[in-house]
């Protein structure tokens, strides 16, 4: 065989082996590498489960003290609903025991005044003074605005008889 000539098949054959051979190379390179980003995903995938359940527990943390503070909060306000209907029924019953007397005790202070001003003649001389000024008595000018008004007063007087 060493003195055999090559035949036109064998380079052939030589440069498949050897192309296969950078194929195969080639392919168990591109698996390495394949598995070396597998691992390191497996690695990335733990450290974000455990990151994770610990955002999770703090979530479910959070959840429960807000869950706390809304049942204060509706406390509060069950509290302040009864400490307003509280005053308000205290309010009410304040104003109904206070307005009354209140109103009684000044129409008592304004007849009081009226019936001062009469025994001191005060509410004759208003009178006549208002009676002067209607009908023009001596020493009161008639204007437009006090004829104007004689004219209503009168009317108004004709209609209540």
């Amino acid at each position: 065989m060493p003195g055999l000539p090559l035949a036109t098949t064998d380079p052939v054959a030589v440069g498949v082996s050897v192309l296969s051979t950078l194929v195969v190379v080639a392919l168990a390179a591109t698996a390495l590498s394949m598995l070396r980003a597998a691992r390191q995903l497996r690695r990335q995938a733990a450290e974000l489960a455990e990151e994770a359940v610990g955002l999770l527990s703090e979530l479910s943390e959070a959840v429960a003290q807000a869950g706390l503070e809304v049942e204060r909060v509706e406390r509060m306000v069950g509290s302040a609903e009864v400490i307003s209907e509280a005053v308000g029924s205290a309010s009410r019953l304040v104003g109904g025991v206070v307005s009354e007397p209140l109103i009684k005790l000044v129409a008592l202070g304004s007849g009081l005044a009226r019936g001062a001003r009469v025994a001191r003649g005060g509410e004759a001389a208003r009178g006549a003074r208002a009676a002067r000024a209607l009908h023009g008595g001596p020493g009161v000018p008639r204007s437009g605005t006090v004829q104007a008004a004689t004219g209503r007063a009168a009317r108004s007087r004709r209609g209540k008889r």
